[in-house]
C-alpha cells in the first residue's frame, strides 16, 4: 500500500497545469499565530487551513473526517472522544503535548469531541508552535477551531439560517437548525441548535444498545460600535457516552465486536464567552475575552456523580504597528482549572485539585525588504493546589494528604523568514516550549515524586509556494523534549488479583523527534489533487530506565500518507476521494519494543458527494473506511495481554440541508 500511493502521489506530482487557485490559498487568512489576521504565507509554520466550505463538500462526520488528510497530525477516535496528535506524541498522551482552542480558548479534547460540525467556520493547524501566545503545553502544536460568525454569510438579509438532517448506518442521525437575525444594523442574534445519534457497530451489553446521543443549543449576540464590536455567547452541551472498551487479544481476533465492558455517562456544560475587539487609531488593535466554564459527568447506570470541572480563562493583548512595517504584540493571561473531590459513591468530600495559570508574553517582528525577523518570549507560572491520591504506587504516609506546588516556565521563539519572490517564502525558526502537569497528572505519581516541567527546543526550516499551479508546502523540524511526562501500566504490587495494573505519571526521560512534512495540491482544469506525507523518525534518548535508552516512543508512526482527488461536475456536483495510510508502531505501553512492531500498517479509504441546488437546497453523502479494514484506535499491554480497542469499520451517511 505505501509504495502504491507514494507512486501515484508523484506520477501526479508531475502533470501539473493549474490556475490561480494555489496562489489564493497561499493569502488565506490565519487567525491562530496572533489572534489577529495574518496569512498563509506570513506563517513560519507548515500551516493547514480546512474551510465550512471543504467540511461541506467532504461531507465530514466530524473532526476525525475533516483533518485526516492534514500531514504530521493523527486524529482518532479515543473511547468516545476525538484525539488530536501533533508531532508524534501518542494519540494516548497528545491531548497534554497539543494545543486546542475554539475561538482562541484553550479547551479539551472531549469539549471539542461536542462541537457540532456544522457550526465550525473554519480550522487552523499550526504544528511546532504556539508555545508565546497560548503557553503550556504547545510543544506539538495548535488546532484552532473558528464558529460561524454570528453576522451570517448574507449581511444584507434580516433572517438567514440553515436547517439540515442526516442519517447513517445503524440508525444513526444529525439534525440542527442554526439562524441569524438582524435587529438593527450594529445589532445581531444568532441561535444554533444540535441533535446526533450514534450506534457503534459493538454488541450490546446487559443495559442495550451502544448508543452515544448528544444535543447542543448555542445563543449569541454581536454588536458592532464604530471602531470595535462586543460578542457574548452561551452554550449549552449535553450528552450520553457509550463506548465499548477494551478487548484481550483472544476475544478480538474471535469477535472484535463483543463487549465485556461499557462505559457509559451522561455529562452536561455550560459555556459563557464574552469577546471584545477594538481598533484604537490605525495602528493599534486590542482583543480581549473572558471565557467560564462548567461541567458535570455522571455514571449514566448508577447515577453516581463522577466529575465536577469548572475553569475560567482570560485574556487581554495589544497590538501595534510602527515605523509602517514592523509592529509587536504583548499581553497577559489568566486560567484557573477546579476539579471538586468526590468519593465512591458521588459524595462531594471538599477536597479539590487546582490549579492556575498566570501568563505574559511579547511578540516583535521586524519586516525589511523581503525579509522578516520575529521574536517571541512569554513568562508562565503555574500554582496547584491538590490531594494526593489514595492508591499505590503513591506512599501510604502521603495517601489522601494535602499538597502543593508552583513551576515557573518561559517559552521563547526566534524566526527569520525570506520572501524570494511575490508567492515563495522560505523560513528557519527556533522555539522553546514547556508542559506542567496537568491537575490530575499532580496527585498520581509514581512513589509520590515531584513531575519535573517537561521542556521542549524545536529547530524548524520550511518553505511554502505555488509553483506551476501547485500549492507546495514543505517542513523539516528536530525536536528535542527534556522529562517527558509519561504513564503506562504499572505491576499493582498491593493487589491481589494476578496481573493487576495502575498507571501513574512519571518523567520518562528524553526523547527526540526528527520529521519532514509536506502538503501539495495541484489543479487541473475541474480535477484538484491533494497529497500529504509525514515522516517522523523518533527515539527515547536517555531515561533513568536504561531498557528504554535509543527505543521507539510507543503507538506513534514513522509515516503517514496520504492522496485525495475532487472532480467539480459544474457549480452544482463535486465529488472527493481519499486514501490515507499510516505505517507500523509499538503498542502504548510498550517503551522498551519488547513486543512486535506490528500495530498500524493500514491505509482506509473514503469517498464524499455533495450536490447544490440553486434555491439554498442541498445533498450530501459519505462513505467512511469504503473496504471495512480492521484496525483499533488504541492498543495497550496490562493484565497479561495486549488490549484493543477496535476502530469504526465501514459506515455510510447521506444527508440534506436548505439555507435561507
Amino acid at each position: 500500500m505505501f509504495k502504491k500511493i507514494t507512486l501515484l502521489s508523484l506520477i501526479l506530482a508531475t502533470a501539473i497545469y493549474a490556475n490561480d487557485e494555489a496562489e489564493i490559498k497561499l493569502n488565506e487568512s490565519v487567525i491562530t499565530t496572533q489572534n489577529f489576521k495574518t496569512t498563509v504565507k506570513n506563517t513560519a509554520s507548515n500551516v493547514t487551513i480546512v474551510t465550512s466550505k471543504d467540511i461541506e463538500e467532504m461531507g465530514a462526520q466530524n473532526l476525525v473526517d475533516a483533518l485526516r488528510m492534514v500531514p504530521g497530525v493523527m486524529v482518532k477516535n479515543y473511547y468516545g472522544n476525538i484525539t488530536f496528535d501533533i508531532g508524534g506524541y501518542s494519540s494516548v498522551h497528545a491531548e497534554r503535548n497539543s494545543i486546542i482552542t475554539y475561538d482562541g480558548v484553550r479547551i479539551s479534547a472531549k469539549e471539542a469531541t461536542n462541537i457540532p460540525i456544522s457550526s465550525i467556520e473554519r480550522v487552523e493547524v499550526i504544528p511546532n508552535g504556539g508555545g508565546i501566545l497560548y503557553g503550556d503545553g504547545a510543544n506539538g502544536g495548535v488546532i484552532n477551531i473558528l464558529s460561524k460568525s454570528i453576522y451570517g454569510k448574507d449581511n444584507n438579509k434580516k433572517v438567514s439560517g440553515n436547517i439540515r438532517t442526516e442519517y447513517g448506518s445503524r440508525g444513526s442521525y444529525k439534525y440542527g437548525l442554526s439562524t441569524t437575525a438582524k435587529a438593527t444594523d450594529r445589532l445581531t442574534f444568532q441561535v444554533d441548535y444540535s441533535k446526533d445519534r450514534y450506534r457503534s457497530e459493538r454488541d450490546s451489553d446487559e443495559n442495550g444498545k451502544i448508543v452515544s446521543r448528544s444535543q447542543e443549543v448555542s445563543i449569541g449576540t454581536k454588536y458592532k460600535f464604530n471602531n470595535a464590536d462586543l460578542t457574548i455567547k452561551y452554550t449549552r452541551n449535553e450528552k450520553h457516552r457509550a463506548d465499548g472498551g477494551d478487548l484481550e487479544e483472544a476475544n478480538y481476533y474471535k469477535n472484535r465486536k463483543m463487549v465485556t465492558w461499557v462505559a457509559r455517562d451522561f455529562s452536561r456544560s455550560n459555556d459563557w464567552y464574552i469577546n471584545y475587539r477594538q481598533n484604537i487609531g490605525e495602528n493599534t488593535e486590542l482583543l480581549t475575552y473572558i471565557d467560564l466554564y462548567d461541567s458535570r459527568e455522571n455514571d449514566d447506570v448508577s447515577k453516581t456523580l463522577d466529575r465536577d470541572y469548572s475553569r475560567k480563562t482570560a485574556k487581554l493583548q495589544l497590538k501595534h504597528i510602527y515605523l509602517n512595517d514592523h509592529y509587536f504584540i504583548i499581553g497577559t493571561d489568566y486560567m484557573k482549572e477546579k476539579l471538586k473531590g468526590l468519593n465512591g459513591e458521588g459524595a462531594y468530600t471538599g477536597r479539590n485539585t487546582e490549579k492556575t495559570d498566570y501568563g505574559i508574553f511579547a511578540i516583535n517582528e521586524l519586516k525589511f525588504g523581503k525579509f522578516t525577523f520575529a521574536q517571541g518570549l512569554r513568562y508562565n507560572k503555574a500554582e496547584y493546589d491538590f490531594y494526593w491520591r489514595e492508591k499505590y504506587p503513591v506512599p501510604r504516609n502521603i495517601r489522601g494528604e494535602h499538597g502543593e506546588q508552583e513551576y515557573k516556565n518561559y517559552a521563547a521563539n526566534l524566526e527569520l523568514r525570506y520572501d524570494y519572490s511575490d508567492t515563495g517564502m522560505v523560513y528557519g525558526k527556533w522555539s522553546r516550549d514547556f508542559r506542567t502537569p496537568l491537575a490530575r497528572e499532580m496527585y498520581y505519581t509514581l512513589e509520590g515524586s515531584k513531575l519535573k516541567s517537561q521542556t521542549q527546543n524545536t529547530f524548524e526550516i520550511g518553505a511554502k509556494d505555488y509553483i506551476a499551479g501547485s500549492y507546495v508546502s514543505l517542513s523539516t523540524f528536530y525536536k528535542k523534549t527534556n522529562g517527558e511526562i509519561y504513564y503506562q501500566g504499572t505491576p499493582n504490587k498491593e493487589s491481589t488479583r494476578p496481573g493487576a495494573v495502575v498507571f501513574p505519571y512519571y518523567n520518562m526521560g528524553d526523547t527526540r523527534r526528527l520529521g519532514v512534512e509536506l502538503l501539495t495540491e495541484q489543479y487541473v482544469k475541474n480535477f484538484t489533487f491533494t497529497e500529504s506525507v509525514s515522516y517522523l523518525n523518533h527515539k527515547i534518548v536517555d531515561s533513568d530506565f536504561e531498557s528504554r535508552k535509543n527505543k521507539e516512543i510507543p503507538m506513534v508512526p514513522n509515516w503517514k500518507l496520504g492522496f485525495g482527488v475532487g472532480y467539480k461536475f459544474n457549480n452544482k456536483l463535486n465529488i472527493n476521494a481519499d486514501v490515507v495510510y499510516y505505517g507500523k508502531f509499538y503498542d502504548s505501553d510498550d517503551p522498551e519494543n519488547v513486543r512486535p512492531k506490528d500495530r498500524g500498517n493500514y491505509a482506509t479509504v473514503s469517498l464524499s458527494a455533495n450536490y447544490k441546488f440553486e434555491n439554498g437546497f442541498a445533498l450530501n453523502a459519505r462513505i467512511n473506511n469504503l473496504f471495512d479494514k480492521k484496525y483499533e484506535d488504541y492498543v495497550g499491554y496490562w493484565d497479561g495481554t495486549r488490549q484493543y480497542s477496535p476502530a469504526a469499520g465501514r459506515y455510510f451517511s447521506v444527508g440534506a440541508s436548505y439555507s435561507f
